[in-house]
């Protein structure tokens, strides 16, 4: 037995079960046909293994794509019939939310297809090099980043249980016959293509999430940097110091244009998905309030469905946790102001040593084209946006109230 180590008292929680974490996520999404996601690799698969995990992957996205669509497309009239025209409308919406998703299922099942190796070198196996860089790096950003972990951890699981929970709702409340079981189907379906998703989207979230934490571990290096050199002095040793400090600079230099890669490279890989999970967003919300004034206008809660107020939390849960991805990428966008504020603040090298000025020079240019990618050159993934479709979901439940009050006056 090996003694403890002494430094173990130090780690924090995270720190001791950080890996039983990713394997627990690796697992989730290998269920869901997502074998592409492995957080930190540990060791190789065996090759019958990993052909047997694709080959699993493959079939259960075919599954969803192809052959369910077709039983609920043939049992259509029955998702949305009803004989309250009210209550039919908010099948239609729930229709529409479901067709949202299942459209990201075939983009990332798509992405992932194509993408499949450069996920892992240019995503997994590059992180995994920027941990092992920062290993020695202040630890003070490691607080929000495991807070976020856990946060988003505890999110998921409780939007998962949510959902378990309004589908036995649903089938408790149903009546017996075709209708509810193709409607308890329906929800079964709708929850496997949001586990499908959301798989992709937390990876990706973890990604931005590191990204985030490095950028503040070396906007932190770089600070004592310039105050190291600041304190220079006219000694002997003058230009032994400012070599050092040059040789300091560029590794940073070198690191930041690692990380810039790192967001680069998964937001190109995971734009459409997170398009597909802004339009999802929308969605949800408009069915969001098109609930809660379905259930303002019976005027008691006793007369509310479980199912009903079960995907008014679930909308509520998925709201803050788009929320969350958005603000972690203004956080970056943020932190890359706060390092570009950094380097105007580095005193003119004494001595004028040529290479320490070329090597704060390039570091200023390398952080101006540090700038946040767009989704899909057309939006930036920032609050900005989760306000806009919070305001537009508004937007469109004022037409859906409409229609309400229309039907609400022909019945």
């Amino acid at each position: 037995m090996t003694d403890p180590d002494p430094d173990d008292d130090d780690l924090t929680f995270w720190d001791r079960h950080e890996f039983k974490f990713y394997q627990y996520g690796h697992v989730y999404a290998v269920i869901y046909g997502q074998v592409v996601i492995d957080y930190v690799p540990q060791k190789a698969l065996k090759r019958p293994v990993k052909v047997f995990l694709i080959c699993y992957s493959h079939l259960f996205s075919l599954v969803l794509i192809v052959v369910l669509p077709g039983y609920f497309c043939y049992h259509f009239r029955t998702l949305t019939d009803s004989v309250d025209p009210r209550l039919q409308l908010l099948l239609y919406v729930s229709f529409a939310n479901t067709a949202i998703k299942y459209a990201t299922v075939i983009v990332t099942y798509l992405a992932n297809t194509v993408h499949f190796e450069a996920i892992n070198q240019k995503c997994t196996y590059r992180r995994m090099h920027l941990e092992k860089e920062f290993k020695k790096a202040p630890k003070e950003p490691k607080i929000p980043f495991e807070f976020f972990m856990y946060f988003k951890f505890c999110l998921i699981n409780l939007m998962m249980i949510i959902q378990v929970c309004g589908i036995f709702a649903q089938y408790g409340e149903g009546e017996k016959g075709t209708v509810s079981q193709v409607r308890v189907h329906f929800s079964i379906y709708a929850f496997v293509l949001w586990n499908y998703t959301e798989n992709m989207a937390d990876y990706c979230y973890w990604i931005n999430a590191s990204v985030l934490k490095y950028y503040r571990q070396l906007n932190l290096q770089l600070d004592h940097l310039r105050q190291d050199m600041a304190n220079l002095k006219p000694t002997g040793m003058l230009l032994h110091r400012c070599c050092e400090l040059s040789d300091r600079l560029e590794v940073l230099r070198r690191r930041c244009q690692e990380i810039k890669d790192l967001q680069k490279e998964s937001f190109r890989m995971h734009q459409f998905q997170l398009m597909g999970l802004m339009l999802s967003t929308l969605i949800n919300n408009l069915t969001n309030f098109y609930t809660l004034f379905h259930m303002l206008v019976k005027q008691s809660l006793e007369d509310v469905s479980y199912p009903v107020l079960v995907g008014s939390f679930y909308a509520t849960g998925f709201y803050i946790d788009t929320y969350i991805v958005a603000l972690m990428n203004e956080h970056i966008k943020q932190e890359l102001e706060g390092m570009a504020l950094t380097m105007r603040r580095f005193a003119e090298p004494p001595e004028r040593d040529v290479r320490l000025t070329r090597e704060i020079e390039h570091f200023s240019l390398e952080l101006l084209n540090c700038q946040p990618p767009m989704l899909c050159g057309i939006l930036h993934l920032d609050r900005r946006l989760v306000y806009l479709i919070a305001v537009t979901a508004f937007s469109y439940f004022i037409t859906l109230v409409q229609f309400d009050l229309l039907l609400r006056k022909k019945s």
